[in-house]
């Protein structure tokens, strides 16, 4: 059809009209199937169900990177622990934790196994831990060896913990960028207990060594949140008057 006087005139009108914007032809190719997988995960989300989308946040945010800064504080008014938790959805749990007086040490420990316990309970997979106690890193690291029978005992603790992980690492930071962790372990050892209960500092009454598997907490210095409620209920089987409010908290609770 193309050899038509007629047609084979038009195309030499269009060549002309058209040279001036500097089209280039190129043949059609074969489109690899990487291409389309992309195309399809940057289009199809947005036709997601609500509840799909959800789902699918839900397993990213499991499977991120959590961040967890640790510190332990011993002075002459008491020991303290400060845990500061960053979520891969940007939530940044923190506590100020004062427990029974222990070496400087013994609170370094005492805190990394908090923060890892923290972080285990609220869905961590991958955990990448900053501390700045070089002698905590190496012993972790089996760079140094734990001479000592206590803290050979907190090593192994520490140990257990961190094989719950899918992934794990623990790194050495100075003590200045630190400062957030630091500043809660010296909040949990100053804090006076006895006489005045503190909505901002929980009271650890064992050391995690002294206890097998249950850590004993005053839990009236906690402060009333939402996750009480299933502390409540796990622990005394107290649900709330309302049917529905019972019903919604013992299916939340089995998760």
């Amino acid at each position: 059809m193309l050899h038509k006087p007629e047609l084979s005139g038009h195309l030499a009108k269009w060549t002309v009209e058209i040279s001036e914007f500097d089209i280039e032809y190129k043949p059609t190719t074969v489109i690899k199937p990487q291409v389309l997988d992309d195309f399809v995960a940057d289009f199809v989300p947005g036709l997601m169900p609500s509840a799909a989308k959800e789902a699918v946040l839900v397993s990213e945010t499991t499977l991120g990177v959590w961040i967890l800064s640790t510190d332990g504080s011993s002075n002459v008014k008491g020991s303290g622990l400060g845990i500061v938790l960053v979520t891969p959805s940007g939530e940044t749990p923190r506590l100020a934790i004062k427990i029974v007086s222990l070496t400087n040490n013994e609170a370094e420990y005492e805190a990394l196994v908090a923060g890892l316990e923290l972080s285990w309970g609220q869905g961590s997979e991958v955990i990448e831990v900053k501390c700045d106690s070089q002698l905590v890193v190496n012993l972790v690291y089996g760079i140094f060896d734990a001479k000592e029978e206590r803290m050979q005992q907190y090593l192994n603790k520490v140990q257990a913990f961190l094989a719950r992980f899918r992934e794990w690492s623990i790194i050495h930071i100075p003590r200045e960028e630190n400062v957030e962790a630091d500043g809660l372990a010296n909040l949990g050892s100053s804090t006076k207990m006895k006489r005045s209960n503190s909505d901002t500092v929980i009271q650890l009454l064992h050391s995690v060594l002294d206890v097998d598997g249950y850590c004993e907490v005053n839990s009236t210095n906690l402060v009333w949140d939402w996750r009480n409620e299933f502390v409540e209920y796990l622990r005394h089987g107290k649900l709330p008057k309302d049917l529905k409010s019972s019903r919604a908290l013992r299916t939340k609770a089995t998760r």
